[in-house]
């Protein structure tokens, strides 16, 4: 994609890349000078074209991406650390980037996510793919007027979950993303999927950022949108996988 080489994009890979990578790790993979990468990820320089294609081909020649992603993800002890996954600007933007290359060919004006721990991804991905965004709320607030409204059953919580949004967030026709962070089985997908159909508006795909188990193939298989999920990492005793 010819998108992939604006200086844009190549900086914010390297503030991604620094999370977990130092500037003279950097330096070496790279080819480039550590004070020029210095001032790339400080946004007071960017770099040239040919340098931004130079970057961002090293970077997806030596997988660093998702080199750091395993890195940033699984600590020390090889245990799964979900709040960087769920709150760390920078590997957010990793997570992003590689949404956006996988989804490329999807059309995408909003982006549908629930619970709210799920906010900083979904925002996050609505930049990448130029959208608004959508929080879905077991509150419903008097302030959001009208509301799209649906409920799913919660095996962990043993109870009817009830979820909300404001009508007027999701515009008919839109073309809508449900993202969902880190999940096992994709319990709440039914009652985003009915959000989106009272809406009038139109699935675009369903994101998993990480999947936990294959539960979800059982749950998207009997909710007929198999073919619409796509799933970024996968978590096995050996470590996190990334899907092709």
């Amino acid at each position: 994609m010819e998108a992939e080489e604006s200086s844009y994009i190549a900086a914010k890979l390297l503030c991604g890349l620094k999370e977990v990578f130092t500037f003279k790790e950097l330096e070496e993979l790279l080819g480039i000078p550590a004070q020029v990468l210095w001032r790339y990820t400080s946004f007071s320089h960017f770099p040239e074209r040919q340098t931004s294609r130079k970057i961002i081909e090293a970077i997806r020649s030596q997988s660093l991406v998702e080199k750091a992603l395993q890195r940033a993800l699984l600590g020390k002890q090889g245990v799964l650390e979900e709040w960087r996954l769920l709150f760390n600007p920078r590997v957010l933007d990793l997570v992003g980037y590689l949404a956006w290359r996988k989804l490329a060919d999807s059309e995408v004006d909003l982006v549908l996510t629930y619970p709210e721990r799920n906010a900083a991804v979904a925002a996050v991905l609505a930049g990448w793919f130029s959208a608004g965004v959508c929080v879905a709320s077991e509150r419903g607030r008097a302030s959001w007027g009208k509301l799209l409204s649906s409920q799913y059953i919660s095996s962990e919580r043993d109870e009817v979950v009830y979820v909300h949004a404001p009508r007027d967030a999701i515009e008919k026709d839109s073309k809508v993303l449900i993202v969902e962070s880190i999940t096992a089985n994709l319990e709440p997908l039914g009652a985003l999927l009915s959000l989106v159909e009272q809406a009038k508006a139109h699935l675009s795909a369903v994101l998993v950022v990480l999947a936990l188990s294959d539960g979800w193939v059982r749950t998207a298989e009997k909710l007929g949108v198999l073919d619409k999920v796509r799933v970024l990492m996968a978590k096995t005793p050996e470590g996190i996988r990334f899907l092709p």
